[in-house]
């Protein structure tokens, strides 16, 4: 791995222990978009990487993400992972795929795949059966 990798990495794991925003935060620019199937937060909002994070980590009573593959190159870093949480008091287990984009000294985008029935299912089960066009960006 190297330093966009190693740091994001090593910051996500500070917020998924310890809920401490401000580190993973404070790798990203502030023009900087972050998505994943489920959100969208952009540089048209102040805040956008504090919000998003805020807002990841509010979802699990606890969560703790491994990476199994990393690749990075010319600030481009793309991490394939699987997470095991507790939400809603249930435990669930989903996996996915991560792209950072770098400027070189910050994150400039930030973009997560991932199949969000998954954990859709947990906290609506009227959700189980949900197509993935049936879920819509917050």
């Amino acid at each position: 791995m190297t330093r966009l990798a190693d740091n994001f990495i090593a910051a996500l794991h500070r917020l998924e222990k310890s809920s401490d925003v401000d580190t993973i935060a404070g790798l990203f620019r502030d023009d900087a978009v972050l998505s994943n199937p489920l959100s969208i937060h952009d540089s048209a909002e102040s805040g956008a990487a504090q919000t998003f994070w805020t807002a990841y980590r509010a979802a699990f009573s606890t969560i703790e993400s491994e990476f199994i593959n990393v690749v990075e190159a010319d600030g481009v870093a793309i991490l394939e992972w699987r997470s095991d949480a507790v939400v809603e008091g249930q435990s669930v287990a989903y996996s996915g795929v991560s792209v950072l984009e770098s400027d070189g000294e910050k994150i400039k985008s930030f973009r997560a795949y991932f199949d969000p029935r998954e954990l859709v299912a947990k906290v609506d089960t009227r959700a189980v059966d949900a197509t993935p066009s049936d879920v819509e960006p917050a």
